[in-house]
């Protein structure tokens, strides 16, 4: 029997891009024991992923991690994503698979899935809304979980800047390097993320 390893497919935000050498696949690794393999490509579109995925073939035996679509890929069209998603699922010949939803902030203009102007607060947004619909128990609300817990878990405490930020739907600054960009996450919260995506995993019995 070949043991169980965790697939990480993703992007930038799988490799760890900014993270000073903490992804979350390498926190996974330490909570769970298991072998993970960081598929993480950086630039790399939902169409390039699931390709990369497809080519790697049977992945029976193992758990998959998937985050993307940040890049593109899909023409801004969630039904081509979410069978992106569920292409990779099929060809893997898995029902073990956790999806992470973007954790861009979702009126960030320069990014794929600028929202709106108005708060939404931790309300979901249409592509949250729709990746739940389409994937249940499945999926981790990447965005609305780092502004629930993110800080929490590495032992911050929220200041008044965090607690706006959360009004807004907002992710706190402190778990980003924003004088890099306000895309990807510091190593705190890679570090948080891992954590929403070993509870999650744990409540399907994909571990202990």
């Amino acid at each position: 029997n070949t043991k169980t390893e965790i697939n990480a497919w993703g992007d930038s935000m799988t490799e760890g891009v900014n993270g000073d050498g903490v992804s979350y696949p390498s926190v996974l690794a330490k909570l769970t024991g298991m072998k993970t393999n960081n598929y993480g490509v950086g630039g790399e579109t939902s169409e390039e992923i699931m390709n990369r995925s497809l080519k790697k073939g049977d992945q029976s035996n193992d758990i998959l991690i998937i985050e993307m679509g940040d890049n593109g890929g899909w023409d801004k069209d969630i039904d081509t994503l979410i069978n992106q998603y569920k292409t990779i699922i099929a060809n893997a010949h898995t029902d073990r698979y956790i999806i992470i939803s973007s954790t861009d902030d979702p009126n960030d203009s320069d990014q794929i899935w600028g929202y709106t102007d108005e708060a939404i607060g931790l309300e979901d947004t249409w592509y949250e809304e729709a990746l739940e619909e389409a994937f249940g128990e499945h999926l981790l609300k990447g965005r609305q979980y780092l502004i629930k817990r993110g800080l929490a878990i590495n032992g911050i405490p929220f200041d008044e800047e965090d607690i706006e930020r959360a009004h807004q739907g907002l992710i706190s600054e402190k778990l980003r390097h924003v004088e890099k960009d306000n895309t990807h996450l510091n190593s705190l919260g890679y570090t948080a993320q891992e954590y929403g995506e070993y509870e999650l995993g744990r409540s399907l019995g994909y571990w202990k």
